[in-house]
């Protein structure tokens, strides 16, 4: 954890107990309400300002942060310290796209620097690493006057931002063969003993959850002619490749993907995982405010999630426009109700592509339940991506085929902290 997102827990947790506590007065018999208690009671709506513009603080410097960790990638970490992650991070700063792309023309393994960098990482010299996320533009140099049309900047395609590390899932590389991930499941409890009485043999479990590897690709095509007007097309067009492997993966875990071939599991996704739990929120009651936040209520256990402050939710699109534009006391002060949930110490983030409508049927939001939320839900990597260009087969018409591919898998090892939203009749 970040110390940012220590600041974002601690400040929720703040908010949280100090709203427990305003409730708990707000509980009480008058006859029990001393002077002291009324003291505290009006220290504590005092802060109320003050804890909101923590969390606002907080949710700011973890938004930047990620920000920050998803446009710099891997090229812009630090060493982390020990003599193996300075000498890789030295070789990344050296390693160009371009060597790559001449060795898979060559159909040879890459030299120099590039060879360097794959070995440091244990990968083969005719793999692209998948760590290279912002390849360098390629530059072309060009004598031709004639030239009518210059790109001055290349506008990338936009996809939905990736959202699966913000449910908290765990994104780990693994190496060759089956990934295996144990989790207990039962296990004995503590109970007080008398003197010299012995504690009791307890009966224990133990789950594994293996992961095979599946291919997602991503291919384009491009024309020669294209690529010679262009300058920067092959780079641009690898790029876009990535993005969009990229957040493929990602909205498979949201939705699954059934893609895969007959030899390999298809990737279930939350939205039908089993083990997973399930809020529901009815029709009639998806536009009022104290019935939508009981769903959210009902996710803490006090053993996934300590608070609404536990819950890291992901909204999709249509439950965040429902949210942010139901009105819910026109008559008082139109408060929506996104800012009802917020006031109540509810927070979100929203993605795209994951459900468009709020019928009946549809899912409004997943939810990460933060408790012991590390490695319950695992995106496992076999670090070996591959960049294929292939400019032969259909040479005849002046084509190149790009084609960028890994193995990975999706899986569940402690399903029950997770949990998703579900509108119902």
């Amino acid at each position: 954890m970040t110390k940012a997102q220590a600041a974002l827990r601690a400040a929720r947790e703040a908010k949280s107990q100090n709203r427990q506590r305003l409730a708990e007065i707000g509980l009480m018999a008058e006859a029990d309400v001393t002077d002291e208690i009324r003291a505290e009671q009006d220290r504590l709506e005092a802060a109320v300002p003050d804890l909101e513009r923590r969390e606002r603080a907080a949710q700011v410097a973890v938004d930047n942060e990620e920000a920050e960790q998803r446009a710099a990638g891997d090229a812009a970490r630090q060493p982390e310290g020990d003599a193996e992650d300075r000498e890789r991070a030295e070789l990344r700063r050296k390693v160009r796209l371009s060597g790559y792309v001449t060795a898979a023309v060559e159909q040879r393994a890459a030299d120099g620097a590039e060879a360097e960098y794959n070995a440091a990482l244990g990968i083969a010299g005719n793999r692209f690493p998948l760590s290279l996320l912002a390849p360098p533009v390629e530059e072309r140099a060009t004598t031709d006057t004639n030239t009518t049309t210059t790109p001055r900047r290349w506008l990338d395609r936009l996809f939905a931002g990736s959202a699966a590390d913000h449910l908290g899932i765990t994104m780990e590389s693994v190496p060759a063969g089956e990934a295996s991930f144990p989790v207990t499941t039962a296990g004995a409890s503590a109970a007080q003993r008398g003197r010299s009485e012995a504690a009791a043999d307890a009966a224990w479990t133990l789950g594994i959850t293996e992961l095979k590897p599946t291919r997602n690709a991503v291919r384009l095509v491009f024309n020669v002619e294209d690529a010679a007007r262009i300058p920067g097309l092959e780079s641009a067009l690898t790029r876009d490749l990535r993005m969009a492997l990229a957040e493929g993966v990602d909205r498979a875990i949201f939705l699954g993907d059934d893609g895969a071939n007959e030899n390999a599991a298809d990737i279930t996704g939350l939205q039908t995982a089993t083990g997973v739990t399930e809020a529901t929120v009815t029709q009639a009651n998806k536009v009022k405010g104290p019935e939508t936040l009981t769903a959210f209520t009902g996710l803490v256990d006090g053993i996934h999630a300590g608070g609404l402050g536990d819950l890291n939710v992901v909204a999709a699109i249509g439950a965040w426009r429902l949210w942010e534009s139901t009105i819910i006391n026109s008559a008082a002060d139109n408060m929506t109700l996104a800012a009802f949930l917020r006031e109540a110490g509810l927070s979100w983030s929203a993605r795209g592509e994951i459900e468009a409508a709020t019928g009946n049927g549809k899912f409004g939001a997943f939810i990460g339940r933060r408790m012991g939320i590390d490695g319950a839900g695992v995106a496992a990597v076999w670090e070996a991506g591959e960049l294929i260009r292939d400019p032969y087969s259909g040479a005849g018409k002046g084509e190149v085929a790009l084609t960028l591919c890994y193995l990975w898998a999706f899986g569940l090892p402690r399903a029950s902290n997770f949990a998703r939203l579900k509108f119902v009749t």
